[in-house]
């Protein structure tokens, strides 16, 4: 595929995907812990199954293995890194691809590097490997598009039904593509038996989360529902297309140019059908009220028209004088912006610094409502302190009564979060009732000890227990989980009783799970 023509295309290739990869290891403030939604999918690595209430098992596999490898902080940051660094690997097979050379490819890297991938190709969730599959369904669209070989369409089946098993996003993506196809010459596509064979092959992958969904009445409804209610229904029109120029700001004059070239320009006509997936899944994002990075796997292979489109504009003598300064120009822009891009500063120094972006939205959770630390940050910081004082907690009991204790906590992050650290220590696994934990807690508790943890002191509890005694609370503003206490209660009434077990009952029972 690299030709001769253009010998410093590899070794920027080559570089770019290493620097991307290596980044993810020196960009963390040594203060930040793993994020929330991290430790309810290493936990996953637990219970092993075809599906979870939040996601399908792929993240799982990969918790699995970084469990088996000693669960090091270094291999939870390994996943995400790698599959930042194979997506700039496809972005530089699109450039080569669509014709371009070492420039283009240098200012495509250059602007993935400044983009908003910077934080998802550090936190252990499905996005980064997501993101990743949309730019190879959008790489193979171009090679069928180049040469309509079979082979193709049947990789990309095959790479749909593996990317449905990461995130069922790419929903989406086949609901924004099959509408662009109706817009495009490519339609004639629906036509052809080899599209429909590769349909086949990707619900065929899918088919065993399929039935795990059946046989646990579709989880992933109820989740949507779940987020559409508390979530998607606060996100406005306006943020989210205002969010799709700053997430990618520093690249801007590069994946518009892209897409301004697909519709615009001669060379990128046979393309075009590209531009149409990307305004159809907006517009589909838009109609349902998508948060703002949904739409973030469209954009490295926009980056890669844009770098080849610059690179065809600046063919005048005087024009290539320019070439440099678009180079620097994403630097320039993200270098003010790091902060809010990476956790590289302490968490104290980051919240006065994010003050200035305040307007931008850095600071809007999904509340709605601005706070101190942009949410991923406060997600990041009081974990080991609260398994600390689990721990504490735990060592108090006397030995003959450990057997009879349960760990109690709120939320999926606090019960992760336990496990995680404390796995070491031998205490008995912390449940919740929250996300996937509902599908892994025992049909039915009686103990006598319990240890809470709870965003809220246990006051209204007392009543229904012999003794309440607290432990410790986080006491950090900078915290989500700030006020979190964590309490030893002790023999609990038969009301208390009742009423948590019908709580656990009634949310298994709403999965399929006895």
């Amino acid at each position: 595929m690299f030709t001769k023509t253009d010998q410093l295309f590899r070794p920027i290739l080559l570089f770019l995907v290493i620097f991307k990869f290596t980044l993810a290891f020196f960009s963390v403030h040594p203060a930040y812990q793993l994020q929330r939604d991290e430790y309810l999918y290493l936990d996953e690595a637990n219970h092993l199954a075809w599906g979870f209430v939040e996601v399908p098992p792929a993240l799982a596999v990969q918790a699995w293995i970084t469990k088996a490898l000693g669960n090091y902080w270094f291999l939870v940051r390994f996943w995400p890194a790698l599959f930042g660094a194979i997506t700039m690997w496809v972005i530089g097979l699109t450039v080569k691809r669509l014709g371009g050379s070492s420039f283009a490819l240098a200012l495509v890297g250059i602007g993935f590097l400044a983009s908003a991938y910077l934080r998802i190709n550090i936190l252990f969730q499905p996005n980064a490997l997501e993101f990743l599959f949309w730019s190879v369904y959008l790489y193979l669209l171009i090679c069928y598009i180049q040469q309509p070989k079979a082979s193709y369409l049947y990789l990309l089946g095959v790479a749909i039904g593996l990317g449905l098993l990461n995130k069922y996003s790419v929903i989406f993506f086949l609901a924004g593509t099959c509408l662009a196809l109706l817009l495009s010459p490519q339609r004639t596509i629906f036509r052809q038996k080899h599209f429909y064979g590769a349909l086949l092959i990707a619900v065929i992958i899918l088919l065993p989360n399929l039935i795990w969904q059946v046989q646990h009445n579709i989880p992933f409804w109820q989740h949507m529902q779940e987020l559409k209610k508390t979530q998607l229904d606060l996100v406005k029109p306006k943020d989210f297309l205002l969010d799709q120029l700053l997430m990618n700001f520093p690249a801007l004059f590069i994946w518009l140019a892209g897409l301004l070239a697909l519709f615009f320009t001669k060379w990128a006509r046979p393309y075009r059908l590209i531009g149409w997936i990307y305004l159809s899944v907006i517009a589909i994002f838009l109609l349902l009220h998508g948060k703002s990075y949904y739409a973030l796997g469209l954009y490295p292979i926009l980056l890669a028209f844009g770098g080849v489109a610059w690179e065809q504009l600046l063919t005048q003598k005087w024009q290539r004088q320019l070439k440099p300064v678009l180079l620097l120009l994403p630097l320039i822009l993200v270098a003010p912006l790091v902060p809010l891009l990476l956790p590289i500063l302490s968490p104290k120094a980051t919240a006065q610094y994010c003050q200035k972006f305040k307007a931008t939205g850095i600071l809007r959770w999904e509340d709605g409502q601005d706070h101190l630390l942009p949410q991923d940050y406060a997600d990041m910081l009081g974990w080991s302190e609260m398994a600390r004082l689990v721990r504490k907690a735990y060592t108090t009991i006397p030995m003959a009564e450990r057997a009879e204790t349960i760990i109690w906590c709120d939320n999926y992050g606090e019960a992760g979060a336990v496990n995680f650290y404390n796995l070491p220590y031998n205490l008995p696994r912390a449940h919740s009732t929250s996300a996937s934990y509902a599908l892994w807690f025992p049909p039915l508790v009686n103990p006598k000890i319990l240890i809470l943890v709870s965003e809220n002191a246990p006051t209204e509890l007392q009543a229904h227990f012999k003794s309440v005694q607290i432990i410790g609370r986080l006491n950090n503003p900078l915290y989500r989980e700030n006020n979190t206490h964590v309490s030893i209660l002790r023999q609990p009434n038969a009301t208390i009783l009742q009423s948590w077990n019908a709580e656990i009952t009634a949310e298994k029972q709403k999965f399929g799970v006895k």
